[in-house]
């Protein structure tokens, strides 16, 4: 659902980011930015978590609350502190997240809501007087076309006539759910500059160090309404090989006027020279509180939250301790030829090994953050979703582990990589303890007594009928499990193993178990975890390499 959403109306999803998908019907945001470019924001989100969730049983309302809010705390990027967290449920039954970022850098800053990133890119610049300028812009690179629009057709005006015709068809069977997801949005964003305004486009000026950006859900619906009408526009980006459902207005300053009234940059220069608050000193005391905050919000020492702000980085020992051990390379795809090599689209992926500097680590997650070619080419992904490194896997004798990186298409000209690098967080911890989920039924929905562990199903596979299968739906950070003991009503340990798991952005989210026969109608189980968790990072680079990952002279 995701997908056809997405390539329906692409241009509307980078405008406000993706973020909308999720429900995110109204947000604020109040930046405090000091001249070095560090700050504090603010932030007032309402949002419905976009969850997919097919026959499933579904987690208590708390329990879906403070997973969605765990994701903001531990997925938004560039963030060295939170303070101030708070959240409910509000009578619409939407999430609202209230707290306060901390940022080292406003240009790495991305806060999560609903598990999705916004595409509206923050650019802060310094000059040599000291002046600093804000611009946003929309990241309007497709990476499903390599970044580049389809080359342009020789159509006649017949054939063009025809594929307008076919692409307000397109628009209008799109047009309840643009309607639906964006008819109440509302996003506004408020910067408090150090210094006196200079100059300033499609902000509204609130006072001499003060700037507001609203965007509104029903002025983008109006602005799509206005390109699907004018005939000469979709013509003429017809013809150039461009999709307006893909591109809008293909003009982003012509975009600009249509959500904010000029056709110009959204951008404001200030003067640089005054520090609005001491960061250093208000990023020490919200660290110090980090843990206690989390307490009285409810959530556990092995929560993806409760290690967001203990990430400290460790080196990765000797240079030459990751090797290319494959590539995938597809230069070339047509979806209407039904050419399609590999079964793979267009991009550039190599397959990794990472010697570690100590045996049976417990890797938690990784990203790649720099992609170099030989001739400059950025070819990092342009969305960070790409840039995760999903499902790192240690080697059977535990002293490596192999993962996957995907890379833009290298240019007609690249010969080979000048760097890439990334890190992967991993767990350490003090030692192990139980969780003990206490005594419940073995059946499917049944919960325990621990908030965040629900028994999903019990039943028997038609391919293993002597044995009888659980899924337990568990709230842990990956890495983090490390095993099970289950008990009869009577306390009479069950032969018991496990039979796989599911994780996704860094959490345990499933155990799967079986037994010999079938479980007993009650039982309890206690888990042994990891107790007093720390995440930490260590890092990867390669250099000077070709592309088909050989070191180059």
């Amino acid at each position: 659902m995701k997908a056809a959403v997405k390539t329906k109306f692409a241009w509307i999803l980078l405008v406000v980011g993706v973020a909308v998908i999720a429900g995110c019907v109204e947000e604020k945001k109040e930046y405090t930015i000091n001249p070095d470019g560090s700050g504090k924001v603010d932030c007032d989100i309402v949002f419905a978590p976009f969850n997919l969730n097919f026959g499933g049983e579904e987690a208590s309302p708390q329990s879906q609350i403070k997973t969605e809010v765990e994701k903001i705390l531990a997925e938004s990027t560039g963030v060295d502190a939170w303070q101030k967290v708070s959240f409910e449920l509000t009578d619409e039954g939407k999430i609202h997240f209230v707290g306060t970022a901390y940022f080292a850098d406003i240009n790495k800053l991305d806060i999560r809501a609903g598990g999705f990133t916004n595409k509206q890119d923050m650019f802060f610049s310094r000059d040599g007087s000291g002046r600093i300028t804000i611009e946003i812009k929309n990241d309007s690179d497709s990476e499903d076309s390599g970044g580049q629009d389809k080359e342009a057709e020789k159509l006649t005006e017949a054939e063009v006539s025809q594929k307008v015709k076919e692409m307000r068809l397109q628009y209008n069977k799109s047009k309840p759910m643009m309607i639906g997801i964006l008819g109440t949005l509302k996003s506004e964003k408020v910067f408090h500059l150090p210094g006196r305004i200079e100059e300033v486009s499609n902000f509204t000026k609130v006072d001499d160090s003060t700037v507001q950006l609203t965007l509104e859900g029903m002025k983008m619906l109006a602005a799509m309404e206005k390109i699907m009408s004018d005939d000469k526009l979709l013509a003429e980006q017809i013809r150039t090989g461009k999709n307006p459902m893909q591109s809008g207005a293909g003009d982003e300053l012509l975009g600009n006027e249509m959500l904010y009234g000029q056709r110009a940059p959204v951008r404001v220069v200030a003067g640089g020279g005054k520090e609005l608050f001491d960061y250093k000193t208000e990023v020490a005391a919200a660290k110090a509180n980090y843990k206690a905050m989390l307490k009285s919000l409810g959530f556990g020492e092995t929560s993806s939250a409760a290690t967001a702000e203990t990430t400290t980085v460790d080196t990765i020992g000797e240079a030459g301790s990751v090797m290319v051990a494959g590539v995938r390379l597809i230069r070339y795809t047509d979806k209407d030829r039904g050419i399609k090599p590999f079964n793979y689209d267009k991009g550039y992926n190599l397959s990794l090994v990472m010697e570690l500097p100590q045996p049976d680590m417990e890797i938690n997650t990784g990203r790649v953050e720099k992609a170099t070619a030989d001739t400059g080419q950025d070819l990092l992904p342009k969305k960070e979703w790409d840039r995760k490194i999903s499902w790192p896997k240690l080697t059977k004798d535990g002293k490596g582990v192999t993962f996957e990186v995907k890379l833009l298409l290298p240019g007609d000209n690249v010969k080979g990589l000048a760097e890439l690098s990334g890190s992967f967080d991993f767990l350490k911890s003090t030692g192990t303890k139980e969780i003990d989920l206490g005594m419940m039924d073995f059946k499917d929905g049944a919960q325990s007594k621990v908030e965040g562990f629900t028994i999903s199903s019990v039943k028997t596979n038609s391919w293993d009928k002597d044995n009888e299968n659980m899924q337990l739906k568990v709230d842990l950070l990956r890495g983090a499990f490390k095993g099970a003991k289950f008990y009869g009503e009577n306390g009479e340990e069950l032969e018991v193993s496990k039979a796989g798991m599911s994780s996704s952005n860094g959490r345990l989210m499933s155990i799967g178990f079986k037994i010999k026969g079938s479980f007993p109608e009650k039982g309890r189980i206690v888990l042994e975890t990891l107790a007093g968790v720390s995440k930490h990072r260590i890092g990867f680079k390669l250099s000077n390499i070709s592309l088909l990952g050989v070191p180059l002279d």
